[in-house]
């Protein structure tokens, strides 16, 4: 019963909270600590040396040391957990009441955590009945290991660009390290350094520009870091705004000091930056921006009475309600344009999805089924749009040559008189 109520109270808030005015938390970052301890790089090693084992997620779970293995086992859990599911179920028989995931929220005491149970809700996302399909709980395990994939794999950058640094920083120790030494033996260094200066001088002129552009790009690296490895991002000119229906994206594949390696998201072509040439760009990271909103443009007669508009905007609204792994809330449903020349009026669909854009295909799928749902909606409900029948005009075809169409022989005659 406590269960039940926790996941009732969740979804009656998530509807509570979309009756609202929409608005974001604010992030306070002043009082966080940025300092590790001897015991938090203790606990990293080991979460990292975890990853990189056969079994990240325990023995009893199974190989997850690939994605196949990985499916293989959630597989298998789950059909040992509907073992254990109660034969007088009110859930089909292939759908896992969320009741047996719920173990895993209990403390010592045997009382449920409220934020571990809404913690598991977020991860598996079962139906307003409490029930998971097997295909929710293997796409909800994957999920966990494609993000563990791609931090290990992140780590493991990060872990190259800091030993190129550490060999940049170590030049410039030993530079200064030998005019220290060289000044303690009691050599005038500054003459040799005088004697080099002209050389020097027209070097400046010819690799400063390859300088300054170097020197941004490190800090793009290591100030800024607007992505890590995995992440889909686009960019474009800080001056122009951005497309509202998305961008052209890139997958970063590997970063170093000097450039990033970037894979076309389209068709898999990949393609080198200078971190210097994105250092001036706007860049869009598809992974750190928040859950995706979509819209779908629907136009409807001027004919059509309000209370069928109403009658659309519920369906659509239930439509989206009903599927929970896929949708938010329904974010918006207004008129954008009234065109009374051409007899419409064409209204917005606005929904928020569960996944953000770095997760492109689940997303661009639910517009596609929104999209079909709005109009064999429109459909049912004698809603669709016509456009009027547009006007001819004759006069844009030029001048037309009859004498082609009525040739007869007496035409030529006179021709040849």
């Amino acid at each position: 019963n406590t269960l039940r109520l926790t996941i009732s109270s969740f979804f009656y808030l998530g509807e509570t909270v979309y009756l609202l005015s929409e608005w974001e938390e604010p992030e306070l970052n002043a009082g966080k600590n940025s300092k590790a301890t001897v015991a938090d790089l203790v606990q990293f090693r080991k979460a990292v040396s975890t990853m990189n084992d056969k079994y990240p997620f325990s023995r009893a779970f199974g190989h997850a040391n690939t994605r196949e293995s990985c499916v293989r086992s959630s597989q298998e859990v789950f059909d040992r957990l509907m073992l254990s599911a109660p034969s007088d179920s009110s859930s089909s028989a292939n759908s896992l009441p969320f009741s047996i995931l719920s173990v895993l929220a209990m403390d010592r005491n045997g009382d449920f955590v409220d934020a571990k149970i809404k913690s598991h809700i977020r991860l598996f996302r079962p139906d307003r009945d409490g029930n998971l399909s097997k295909l929710d709980f293997v796409k909800s395990v994957d999920t966990v290991y494609k993000q563990l994939r791609l931090l290990r794999a992140s780590i493991a950058n990060s872990r190259q660009i800091d030993l190129a640094f550490e060999r940049i920083a170590n030049c410039f120790f030993y530079f200064f390290l030998v005019i220290i030494a060289v000044a303690i033996l009691g050599i005038n260094i500054w003459t040799v350094f005088l004697s080099f200066n002209t050389f020097f001088l027209g070097f400046s002129f010819l690799f400063g520009s390859a300088a300054s552009n170097y020197f941004e790009g490190l800090l793009l690296i290591f100030v800024r870091r607007p992505y890590d490895i995995g992440d889909r991002i686009a960019t474009s000119n800080p001056k122009s705004d951005t497309n509202p229906n998305g961008s052209s994206t890139w997958f970063v594949d590997k970063v170093t000091l000097f450039t990033t390696t970037v894979r076309f998201a389209t068709t898999n072509e990949v393609a080198t930056y200078s971190n210097g040439s994105l250092a001036i760009l706007r860049i869009i990271n598809a992974n750190r921006s928040p859950k995706a909103i979509i819209s779908v443009l629907i136009k409807f007669g001027l004919e059509t009475p309000f209370n069928k508009i109403t009658v659309f905007r519920t369906a659509v609204e239930n439509f989206i309600n009903a599927r929970p792994r896929e949708w938010i809330a329904l974010a918006g449903f207004r008129a954008t344009r009234v065109e009374a020349d051409f007899g419409y009026v064409e209204y917005k669909v606005i929904a928020q999805h569960r996944e953000s854009w770095q997760n492109l295909g689940p997303v661009l799928q639910s517009k596609a089924d929104l999209s079909s749902f709005c109009l064999e909606a429109t459909k049912k409900l004698e809603m669709k749009y016509e456009s009027p029948p547009m006007p001819v005009n004759l006069s844009t075809l030029g001048n037309m040559d009859f004498g082609g169409i009525f040739h007869n022989e007496a035409d030529d005659e006179r021709k040849g008189d």
